[in-house]
């Protein structure tokens, strides 16, 4: 069974690339399941960088950014990792349902 918190980043490696770019990896502690790895690449994003940007294998965290950004999207990574690891938000229950917030019958019986 998987832990409640997120992976620890034990180290990382950036490489200069041309034309102002860094190939940065992140190693964590642990491997990511196939479950955490579809929690990790659905956090919602709305730009840049987004969780489609990392790519994770096993545990190892990589991407490609420019050099004056590279704080930025290590960030990124280590937040997009937590939001993952977050507990679930329950799901919908039947008396949670709009019909019966506004007194009407059921649709079905």
């Amino acid at each position: 069974m998987e832990t409640a918190q997120p992976p620890q980043v034990l180290r990382e490696k950036a490489s200069r690339l041309t034309g102002g770019r860094l190939a940065c990896v992140l190693i964590l502690d642990r491997e990511l399941t196939g479950e955490a790895l579809v929690r990790f690449y659905s956090v919602p994003s709305d730009g840049t960088p987004a969780p489609v940007d990392f790519h994770v294998s096993g545990r190892v965290v990589s991407y490609e950014c420019p050099t004056a950004d590279e704080a930025r999207w290590r960030l990124a990574a280590e937040i997009f990792l937590v939001k993952s690891f977050r507990a679930s938000l329950p799901s919908r229950s039947t008396s949670d349902d709009a019909r019966k917030k506004f007194g009407l019958r059921p649709l079905q019986r």
